[in-house]
């Protein structure tokens, strides 16, 4: 997962992401969920706060940011939804 901000007045736009990712990044590195955050915690030795988003995951029901998801089939990062995150969790759709 990578947490990013956006810089003021941007949109975050899936397709233009995943080719960005996809021409820069291999396989392995490139990240299945964006999480869109308004604005990143630091300590205060100025270090990212980590644990909190490690803990919170993946679950849209929990995260109040938006989430989108690595599609390699449609060749974008799409929204995440409480389905997608159920089929996840239950096996139906492989990481």
């Amino acid at each position: 997962m990578a947490c990013i901000r956006l810089k003021e007045n941007c949109e975050f736009s899936g397709e233009s992401t995943y080719r960005h990712v996809n021409t820069h990044l291999p396989n392995y590195a490139r990240p299945r969920f964006i999480r869109i955050k308004s604005a990143i915690e630091l300590t205060a030795t100025f270090k990212y706060r980590k644990v909190q988003l490690v803990e919170e995951g993946f679950n849209p029901a929990v995260i109040k940011d938006r989430l989108y998801f690595l599609d390699d089939k449609e060749n974008l990062y799409v929204q995440m939804t409480q389905d997608m995150y159920n089929s996840v969790k239950n096996h139906v759709f492989k990481l």
